[in-house]
């Protein structure tokens, strides 16, 4: 959940900047920036929260594409989210009620598979030797 969590808040914060952290909903964003916007909004009302939050998003708007930054973001909320299992909960269903998956894939010869009936290899110099039963 974390992982959906932090790719919505990117890209609100990759679309906006900072200005993430005060601008309402627009009617020209994406949905997944709006669901960034209001799971983001749920986040910074958390006691847990402090603002932690707000600086991970800051500079994760400041640096944009810097994959450090979105980590510490993800370390941010999860401590969060330990920290408030209602939270949590809410979180869970923001997303559900999204209805759709939110991914991020990042690094290199990384893969993200939804359904798989044969191999995925990944790596240098792989061999992958497939035999009939």
């Amino acid at each position: 959940m974390v992982d959906a969590v932090v790719a919505s808040v990117g890209a609100a914060a990759g679309a906006y900047g900072t200005a993430v952290l005060t601008r309402g909903e627009d009617a020209a964003a994406d949905a997944t920036v709006r669901l960034g916007q209001r799971l983001l909004a749920r986040l910074r009302r958390s006691p847990e929260s402090g603002d932690q939050i707000v600086e991970a998003v800051e500079d994760v708007a400041t640096h944009p594409g810097d994959d450090d930054y979105l980590e510490l973001l993800r370390a941010k909320i999860t401590r969060v989210v330990d920290g408030d299992r209602a939270l949590a909960g809410e979180l869970a269903e923001l997303l559900a009620a999204a209805g759709r998956p939110v991914v991020t894939i990042s690094g290199d010869r990384t893969a993200t598979v939804r359904e798989n009936t044969g191999i995925v290899s990944l790596g240098d110099h792989a061999v992958n030797t497939v035999k009939d039963s």
